[in-house]
């Protein structure tokens, strides 16, 4: 009698132990409250992992993915393009300066003291205070190219800005899936646990009652302790996710809404990256024309001052005798000035030739970036054909799982096949579940990479 009381004990333990029932998904402990709202506290065995991915108890701080890339723009990295930007417009605004004339200031003292014999001795100061205009009317066109090499290097920071944040964005969408598939991942991982935890349960009463070898037991133990540590490698990587999107956002992170990528159209446009290395070659271009063998023609207006002025120049009148006349308070020079050099030991056409040469070495650089852009719309539209297919290919798989476990449950309650078969399929089930959450977020990211590499805008695809 009490062996049959044994068994039907085993059997109500079993009942609620597997997927035949809800099993319930205990909560997480204190100290890992980050994670407390990743699992809801029942799981019926009909319901797919990918439907729980973005469902919480309290609904509050969730964030769309639209929601994140809007908050990446104020990334600390664009934020230094930005500066980058008015830093090129600061340094063209100084070319324009240039056309402007210049003027300085200055002071000056002198004093001076003179022997005419040995009985007479002259001191003299001079306080002298000078402005002088200059304005450059021709420099052999030397501004003009700068100007324009200036206005190349901002419209180039602005592309470079531009690339710079889309990548910030490629990013951001790669940890955003990122985040589900592991999440996931520890669903499926959390309720294998919780299955084999009330195996060993099950078993445990059938080794007390005699019915089970020890090695059984200890086996499922063992199952149990490496699923937990595979459970908590899990969790630690989807933390340092949550870490690596908060970076990003200059945020933090918890929940998200789990969103997806409209279907990209097929088009190619330039990609901003190679407009921004255009636009430096194009600089360096224009600067081979700020080097020139043209004179520097310039107008100049010097004018003096003279205060407390006791100096006096000497005058030989003749017959010996001297007459001192003192500095001119105002004077005032105007001239023009050519300057032209004529030889610099030939670097002036050394400098040209490095400007061709680096200009030369970019075009090459453009050549190859045109290329790998082709290349990588190629692959990632092929990406996207092959993402389809392993979404087919996972949900037929986790098709042939679920029901190969659902028999071999049956069969392992009723004693028909050992705990290692149960195992064998529990796993391959929870394995299928994660394999086809994956190849979800796997196609939603391709698509998101054809876009990028494309040269269209992510967010004109995200809702």
């Amino acid at each position: 009698m009490m062996k049959y009381l044994v068994i039907f004990g085993i059997f109500i333990v079993s009942l609620f132990g597997t997927d035949n029932t809800d099993i319930f998904i205990e909560k997480m402990p204190d100290d890992t409250a980050p994670l407390n709202e990743v699992f809801i506290p029942t799981i019926s065995p009909n319901t797919q992992i990918k439907d729980l991915l973005d469902k919480y108890e309290n609904t509050d701080g969730i964030l769309s993915l639209k929601e994140l890339l809007e908050m990446a723009k104020n990334n600390y990295t664009l934020q230094a393009k930005n500066i980058a930007i008015k830093e090129a417009e600061a340094t063209r605004d100084s070319v324009i300066g240039r056309y402007v004339p210049s003027l300085d200031v200055g002071y000056s003292f002198n004093s001076t003291k003179s022997y005419i014999n040995s009985s007479w001795e002259r001191a003299s100061n001079a306080h002298q205070t000078s402005a002088t205009a200059n304005w450059v009317l021709f420099d052999g066109a030397s501004r003009e190219f700068s100007l324009l090499s200036n206005n190349a290097l901002v419209r180039a920071a602005i592309a470079d800005k531009g690339y710079s944040e889309e990548s910030v964005f490629l990013q951001v969408i790669s940890y955003y899936y990122q985040y589900f598939s592991i999440k996931g991942q520890i669903i499926a991982m959390e309720q294998k646990r919780v299955n084999i935890a009330a195996n060993v349960a099950r078993i445990q009463v059938l080794y007390d009652a005699g019915l089970e070898p020890l090695d059984s037991l200890e086996a499922l133990k063992a199952e149990l302790s490496s699923t937990e540590y595979q459970l908590e490698t899990l969790k630690l990587d989807f933390d340092q996710t949550k870490l690596q999107l908060s970076l990003f956002t200059n945020t933090d992170i918890d929940k998200l809404k789990l969103n997806q990528i409209k279907k990209p159209e097929e088009k190619e446009i330039q990609s901003l990256n190679i407009t921004m290395q255009e636009e430096q070659a194009l600089s360096v271009e224009y600067q081979v024309g700020t080097i020139t063998y043209w004179p520097t023609i310039s107008l100049f207006d010097t004018y003096y001052f003279n205060f407390k002025n006791n100096q006096s120049e000497s005058l030989i009148l003749g017959a010996g005798s001297f007459a001192y006349m003192q500095n001119p308070k105002h004077q005032n020079v105007f001239g023009l000035s050519i300057t032209w050099n004529i030889f610099s030991g030939f670097t002036t056409n050394r400098q040209k030739e490095a400007f061709q040469l680096a200009n030369l070495r970019m075009q090459k650089n453009i050549a190859y970036a045109k290329e790998e852009q082709k290349n990588n719309i190629k692959f990632y539209k092929r990406s996207i054909m092959a993402a389809l297919s392993q979404i087919e290919s996972a949900k037929a798989s986790l098709k042939s799982a679920s029901i190969a476990f659902d028999t071999v449950a049956q069969k392992y309650l009723s004693q028909l096949v050992n705990y290692n078969t149960y195992l064998d399929a529990l796993i391959m089930k929870y394995n299928a579940e994660s394999t086809y959450i994956q190849s979800l977020n796997n196609y939603e990211l391709q698509k998101a990479n054809y876009i990028f590499y494309s040269g269209q805008m992510l967010l004109d695809y995200i809702n």
